[in-house]
């Protein structure tokens, strides 16, 4: 059984993979992308936003464009920011949030992923803006990573702040290659092809309201779930609790896949993720015996 991933325990909404599918079959990635899809999750977000291949690709533009001297990553966390900060030749300085906030100086950047991917700790938007508001009077910027946001209640940061996601996780279709950036992005940050023509058809044709349902029955489930199968597995091994659909856990078995955050300077802890409830019952068995 596989745990590790961190997309969607309930799959993609209603009527996308058909929508990928007749996408191909129409021969949609013959053509440039019209970047019709933008105008739906502006609809969905209620904001500007602006596309990218991913996440990451949004992540490294904006990045570049801030050209910061150093990039200050609250630990632990998304460990592929280190890696961006190495394609982009940045010193990088991890520690607890407010060493970092109390380090900071003139031309930093300080990349917050909120709600945070490994451990599922979540800032509101009220704490975020006054993080932000510390790091300017120390000459610093927020730039923050919102790609787990839509699994729980709370508002984003943007416009205040500069805001980036993935769709990929709440779509459960990271190979649409879907990020973005959220509010007005400079020209020079947009490169001319986003988006691939796959996505964009698929995105357009679903709507926004599509989008926004799936948004919410995600909520409902993920708030249900997850503190059920935490309550159940704190029966039998050390978990450290998240409102997210992904939680860590201290001591663990071979009789399921999760994500080891040795990487992460975190030896013994695992982060796992819920999936639908019938999987869930064969991991909590599988693990505590009941």
């Amino acid at each position: 059984m596989d745990f590790s991933d961190n997309l969607n325990p309930i799959g993609p909404p209603p009527g996308l993979p058909e929508l990928v599918a007749e996408a191909a079959e129409r021969g949609v990635y013959l053509r440039f992308p019209a970047n019709l899809a933008e105008e739906v999750l502006a609809q969905y977000e209620g904001i500007e936003v602006v596309l990218f291949n991913g996440a990451t690709e949004a992540l490294t533009a904006m990045i570049a464009a801030l050209r910061p001297k150093r990039l200050l990553l609250p630990w632990p966390t998304y460990s592929d920011y280190v890696r961006i900060a190495g394609l982009l030749g940045l010193e990088v300085v991890r520690g607890d949030l407010s060493s970092l906030v109390g380090r900071a100086a003139s031309g930093d950047l300080l990349l917050l992923c909120n709600p945070n991917n490994p451990t599922g700790s979540v800032m509101g938007r009220d704490e975020v803006l006054e993080l932000g508001r510390a790091l300017e009077a120390r000459g610093a910027r927020l730039l923050v990573d919102e790609s787990f946001l839509d699994f729980v209640r709370e508002e984003s940061a943007a416009p205040d702040v500069p805001v980036v996601k993935s769709y990929g996780k709440i779509l459960a279709a990271p190979g649409l290659r879907l990020g973005a950036a959220l509010g007005r992005v400079r020209p020079d940050v947009k490169s001319p092809w986003r988006v691939n023509s796959l996505a964009d058809y698929a995105i357009y044709n679903i709507g926004a309201e599509a989008l926004k349902r799936h948004r919410e029955a995600t909520r409902e489930y993920v708030a249900a779930e997850g503190p059920r199968v935490q309550e159940a597995l704190s029966r039998c091994v050390e978990v450290v609790k998240s409102r997210l659909h992904f939680f860590i856990v201290r001591g663990w078995t071979d009789k399921v896949k999760v994500r080891p955050l040795d990487d992460l300077g975190m030896p013994g802890y695992s982060r796992v993720s819920i999936k639908r409830r019938e999987e869930d019952d064969l991991l909590i068995r599988a693990l505590c015996g009941a």
